[in-house]
């Protein structure tokens, strides 16, 4: 049986004659009956009760409709998914993003993301960078958000925004109330620090030394989502990327830190090949949520290209 007889069946069956089936299907009323004819005989059992040149269905042509009528609906479903996917109202998106960056700005993309399109899954890979990069050449997943330059032939990079860290800490601290905060203004304070092996370390711990104030560290973590509750339970405070804050920004002060330290986020996509539509969805809620943070810490500058 082919298509057409099924759609033939399908017809007459909802219908209930094969007059009435041929004005649907705008064909014959001979070439619908030689239809139902062509799809009883490939079906290997009656079908119909031909009375005086009337069909009417049998229990077991009721029975075969039950299925017919469950096809028509999965391919009516594929044909809805195919339109929701072309539109990007659905789909998954796999990506990658460091650590620092996966609770705080990746979440603003993501709920970006969600209210414009709502039926979109994405799968979100935090590891370092140079995991990420070796996910993203061997197509694993198909962008990549990192702090840290990515150097490789089959990948390129743009930046996203260039960010000067910034200093937190909690709501009624004696420093809240700064326009801006310095090294010596943070001598003596209980402070959380990335550990040694973090680029934003060495570059703190350099404007420190320079400043010649030593900073009373009481806690190292490697991820920022630790330092920043540290800081939100009134435990001390920190030099961090504005961006890593996320939803901690209501418990935290955030003041602009000095001397300026500049850090940039990069994305990362795959060199000579295309991205697909949800891929280029994220990166423009990348790029929106990047200006909207320039647009409200104003300490940062966003470009991008």
């Amino acid at each position: 049986m082919n298509l057409r007889q099924i759609e033939a069946f399908k017809a007459f069956m909802e219908t209930g004659t094969v007059t009435m089936a041929a004005a649907r299907l705008h064909v014959s009323q001979p070439a619908v009956s030689k239809l139902l004819q062509l799809f009883e005989r490939a079906a290997g059992m009656p079908l119909f009760v031909r009375d005086h040149g009337r069909l009417s269905p049998t229990r077991e042509a009721h029975l075969l409709y039950d299925e017919v009528e469950r096809v028509f609906q999965g391919a009516s479903r594929v044909r809805q998914a195919a339109q929701e996917i072309r539109t990007l109202e659905r789909g998954s998106l796999a990506i990658g993003v460091v650590p620092a960056l996966s609770v705080g700005f990746v979440q603003e993309v993501l709920a970006r993301l969600g209210t414009e399109r709502p039926g979109v899954t994405a799968q979100v890979n935090a590891r370092d960078t140079p995991r990420l990069v070796e996910q993203l050449v061997t197509r694993q997943i198909e962008l990549v958000l990192s702090v840290r330059p990515m150097d490789h032939p089959e990948i390129r990079t743009e930046t996203l925004c260039s960010t000067n860290l910034v200093c937190i800490v909690p709501p009624g601290h004696r420093l809240a109330s700064r326009r801006e905060i310095r090294c010596r203004d943070l001598a003596g304070e209980r402070f959380a620090m990335f550990r040694h092996d973090s680029a934003v370390r060495r570059r703190v711990d350099q404007a420190f030394e320079e400043a010649k104030v030593a900073p009373r560290i009481v806690m190292e973590a490697p991820m920022a989502p630790s330092i920043c509750a540290f800081v939100a339970r009134g435990l001390g405070v920190s030099i961090v990327n504005p961006l890593y804050v996320g939803a901690f920004r209501p418990a935290l002060v955030v003041r602009p830190f000095r001397p300026r330290i500049t850090s940039d986020v990069l994305m990362a996509m795959p060199r000579g090949r295309r991205v697909s539509a949800l891929g280029e969805a994220f990166a423009e809620a990348a790029r929106a949520v990047a200006a909207d943070v320039a647009a409200r810490d104003g300490d940062i500058t966003f470009r991008y290209g």
